[in-house]
């Protein structure tokens, strides 16, 4: 009993001691965000921050609380940031991360002391106080720079024809400090774009029904494009009903009425804030690590874009990322495969439950005959053995442990070995007593059919193995397949199947030769795609990419002399309706060096499951500019000779009469003498 005692204390012992050493290495952060937990990236901000402790090898405590700034008033901040403090410094707080320029100043304007006696790391500040950090050495983070010049220009470029800009602020202090930012960098923008014009509507001095007539009615907003210095509720409902364009420096406003927001990316800056923190609880002074102004870009609402006819490639072309993008168009493509993939699997579950279910049905049954009558089951297995016998392919068949179980005598005439004896002569044998399967000079029998038992799918000799005799040095090419045998949910053994394929391999050998000799090119015509395969030398003769295996009618009709051109559509459309079922045309091809070469094509069709239908066609092309050549140089041959035979009896005829002439004459004359 005393012993059992120790035991358990010595256990709860180091439990306890562990449990510390755990506490010990573990750091307590506090997380204040400006506004509350329904802004649309609260989220990324928490698992930012998570992530970059996590990378950097620290471990935390993350508590977060939310100001809820654009709610409550200054002074009421100041008292919820004070309870903040006091609950942190209840839970020994290491460290303060804050996001935002609300939390970042009511923090050390709350007059709690907790800010001055831990580091406090910021992110996301618009505005930066240099002489409070510089006051304060505990502080370091990331500052996010406001540039309403770069907004504008922005806005130029996607809205060309907007020539207004509107400025929508309230009597905050954040936002009077983005009017005089805005307003100074108005005066560089209007240096080159003279002809806009800007004016400023304040919330709070103004009455509401001027600004929203001013963006929310088409007639009034349709030249005009808003600029937000500081986001607030206010403006989350002006922005949802606006029609013109809102742009913010702050992406709390995405997916409340802003169009594009010029920031940082949410999850990237928490993430370089917690990298950061990370360093400082390492021992890194804050003072050494200074403030970093951190990369911004440009934010589009999806939704937004749709609503003003902006193209998303338009949006990424000129800069920036798209949010709020629903999952259709987001993961458009992997929808799409995921469709063909579900139905190819549905009809593979179908077909295995089917092979399943049958052979579960063949399984019952012999378990039924085995109980009736043990003669029976001898009978069945004799026949079982004959219908393997009788598969022309060789079959050997093994257990999970890989003996052999059963072999046909095609597989032993395949191996040349004695097969009067019957398939169970070789039983008991490990795998690999009588023949092994070599791939690139490995023995691959063994590791094929461990991974068919261990994954439960079938196994494809892969192309160019070969099947090697044990008891000679015989080899040959051999294809085939292994698959599982399945019993009672289990796999009980595997099957292997195999071919020798030498006279099929030395056939197709011999068929490539001739064909390549000849330059003689098999072809087909698809009908559902309406397109023509050829062979790839065929193709790379005529110009096309090596990758290329495929062209459409269109592609093969831009390739043919457009004299020969319209003799072929007619032909080839009467093969397509079954009006020929054979034909042979000659016509000429452009090849890759752009000359026309004489080819001839033979095909014929393969009828469909009807007389009028058709299921593929099939043919051969050869180049035939050889003969044309000849023929071309015969014919002119002829002509030349039959053109010499012409000048031959011109010459003759043109003799004749110069020779008859004179003789005439000279005949003349003699009578003349004789009288």
């Amino acid at each position: 009993m005393n012993r059992r005692y120790y035991c358990l204390f010595v256990l709860f012992f180091w439990a306890v001691l562990v449990r510390a050493a755990a506490s010990e290495g573990t750091f307590n952060i506090l997380f204040i965000q400006s506004y509350t937990s329904q802004t649309p990236w609260h989220n990324d901000l928490n698992q930012g921050l998570v992530k970059g402790f996590r990378e950097s090898g620290v471990k935390v405590n993350i508590t977060t609380e939310y100001l809820d700034a654009d709610f409550w008033a200054f002074k009421s901040e100041k008292v919820i940031m004070h309870r903040f403090c006091e609950r942190a410094r209840e839970r020994k707080t290491d460290l303060i991360v804050t996001s935002g320029d609300e939390a970042f100043y009511t923090l050390f304007a709350c007059g709690d002391s907790l800010p001055l006696q831990v580091p406090v790391v910021f992110f996301g500040i618009k505005y930066p106080d240099e002489k409070l950090l510089t006051a304060h050495p505990n502080v370091c983070g990331f500052t996010a720079n406001p540039d309403f010049d770069i907004i504008m220009r922005h806005a130029q470029k996607i809205f060309p024809q907007r020539k207004e800009v509107i400025c929508v602020i309230d009597n905050s202090f954040l936002s009077n400090k983005g009017l005089d930012d805005f307003k100074a960098e108005w005066e560089i923008f209007r240096q080159d774009n003279p002809d806009y014009d800007m004016k400023v509507y304040n919330t709070q001095n103004q009455t509401t029904s001027h600004i929203i007539s001013a963006i929310c009615y088409p007639r009034n907003s349709y030249g005009r494009f808003v600029i937000a210095p500081k986001w607030s509720p206010f403006l989350s409902f002006v922005g949802k009903n606006s029609k013109a364009p809102v742009f913010s420096t702050q992406n709390v406003g995405l997916t409340n009425g802003v169009f594009c927001a010029y920031d940082s990316d949410a999850y990237t800056s928490a993430l370089a804030a917690g990298q950061r923190a990370s360093k400082v609880l390492k021992g890194t002074s804050p003072l050494k690590l200074g403030v970093t102004e951190a990369g911004q870009g440009f934010i589009y609402d999806y939704k937004q874009l749709e609503f003003f006819h902006i193209e998303p490639d338009k949006a990424i072309a000129v800069g920036g990322i798209i949010v709020n993008e629903p999952y259709w168009e987001k993961y458009k493509f992997l929808f799409i495969l995921l469709y063909p993939s579900i139905l190819a699997l549905l009809i593979a579950s179908i077909v295995w439950l089917m092979r399943a279910n049958r052979r579960e049905s063949k399984r019952r049954m012999q378990a039924q005959t085995r109980l009736l009558v043990q003669n029976k089951l001898v009978e069945q297995r004799n026949e079982f053995d004959n219908v393997f016998h009788s598969i022309r392919d060789g079959v050997i068949t093994y257990d999970t442990d890989l003996h052999i179980h059963f072999t046909n005598r095609s597989l032993l005439k395949m191996l040349h070995l004695p097969y009067e004896a019957g398939g169970r002569f070789y039983e008991g044998m490990m795998a690999g007593s009588i023949f092994n399967i070599y791939n690139e000079g490995q023995d691959i029998l063994h590791k094929m059919l461990k991974r068919v038992a261990r994954t439960g799918e079938s196994v494809q000799i892969p192309q160019g193995s070969f099947m090697k005799e044990v008891h000679s040095d015989n080899y040959f090419p051999v294809s085939g397949e292994i698959v599982p045998i399945h019993s009672k949910g289990g796999i009980t053994g595997m099957a292997l199947s195999a071919r020798n394929i030498s006279d099929e391999e030395i056939q197709k050998r011999f068929f490539d030769m001739a064909l390549d000799e000849s330059s003689i090119y098999p072809w087909q015509f698809d009908m559902k795609t309406n397109c023509f395969i050829f062979p790839q030398g065929f193709l790379v003769r005529m110009g096309y990419d090596e990758s290329v295996t495929i062209i459409s009618r269109e592609e093969m009709n831009r390739t043919i002399h457009p004299d020969d051109l319209k003799e072929i559509i007619p032909q080839f459309d009467k093969a397509l309706t079954g009006e020929n079922k054979t034909l042979r045309m000659n016509f000429r091809q452009r090849k890759a060096d752009g000359e026309y070469e004489w080819w001839e094509y033979r095909f014929s069709t393969i009828d469909g499951l009807t007389q009028d239908s058709l299921y593929s066609i099939l043919g051969v092309c050869q180049s035939i500019q050889r003969y044309k050549t000849v023929e071309q140089e015969m014919r002119e041959a002829r002509d030349k000779a039959l053109q010499a035979d012409k000048l031959k009896s011109a010459f003759l005829a043109n003799m004749s009469h110069e020779i008859r002439t004179p003789l005439n004459a000279i005949v003349g004359f003699s009578l003349e003498f004789n009288l």
